[in-house]
């Protein structure tokens, strides 16, 4: 029988992005129980593991980074390329859930 993966960002996911760029778009402290609750009637949760790192970026990775984002539609590229404001390092953390179909 398969499972359902989900993946989502914690509050430290890119902090270093968040806490240089201010229009940077935070994570929704709600968004785990809006997750759990749209799944819960079709799926159950087996198992919760929270993957955390940080590594290092060039200023092409973390113009990257912000474009994948919500952020991209926030954030003009020409105000992240000045004034030094892109980080040398970068958290990635995630919560990723195996769910079991009910």
């Amino acid at each position: 029988m398969g499972r359902l993966v989900v993946v989502r960002p914690t509050w430290q996911h890119l902090a270093e992005l968040r806490t240089r760029i201010p229009a940077m778009v935070a994570v929704d402290p709600a968004k785990e129980r809006r997750l759990h609750r749209a799944l819960n009637p079709y799926f159950a949760p087996s198992l919760t593991e929270r993957v955390e790192y940080t590594v290092p970026v060039t200023g092409q990775e973390a113009l990257d980074l912000v474009a994948m984002t919500p952020s991209a539609r926030h954030v003009g590229r020409a105000d992240l390329e000045a004034g030094g404001l892109l980080p040398t390092r970068v958290t990635v953390s995630v919560l990723a859930t195996a769910y079991r179909r009910r």
